[in-house]
């Protein structure tokens, strides 16, 4: 399970950096009509600009995306983050070569089911992206 774990978590956080530059895409189309590069790397790109703030601006400037893809959005977030910052096994018991899981940090007596949020993120990732692709463009944004 190691190998496809870190298989599953490299593809969920090359896709979720996807997913934030269209969102900075989006933002920097509506405030200067393109994509500007001096605006995604002094600001957007700034380590204390969080996902949740480009989250928030991206829904004040293009409110349509309030909802499902709102919703939808904060999971792939949320699933994420799983990859990024759980996944150390515990083993329970006397047996140091027990059984491990890596334990859910919402419920720790429950074990994260990588495999479901990897199918889960997949299911939500095209849509989002089509979404953000089409707001993008409807905003006068081109991809080539």
């Amino acid at each position: 399970m190691a190998e496809n774990l870190t298989q599953m978590r490299a593809a969920v956080i090359e896709k979720s950096i996807n997913i934030e530059w269209l969102m900075n895409a989006t933002i920097s189309q509506h405030y200067f009509g393109q994509v500007k590069i001096s605006f995604l790397s002094e600001f957007l790109y700034d380590e204390y600009c969080s996902f949740a703030l480009k989250r928030r601006v991206l829904l004040k400037v293009c409110p349509e995306l309030k909802g499902r893809f709102e919703s939808d959005l904060g999971r792939i977030n949320t699933i994420r983050n799983y990859f990024a910052h759980c996944g150390q096994q515990i083993v329970e018991g006397a047996d140091p070569n027990g059984p491990a899981r890596a334990p859910d940090p919402k419920d720790f007596t429950k074990a994260i089911d990588f495999a479901a949020l990897y199918k889960e993120f997949g299911e939500l990732e095209k849509a989002v992206l089509d979404q953000l692709f089409a707001t993008f463009k409807g905003k006068g944004g081109q991809y080539q």
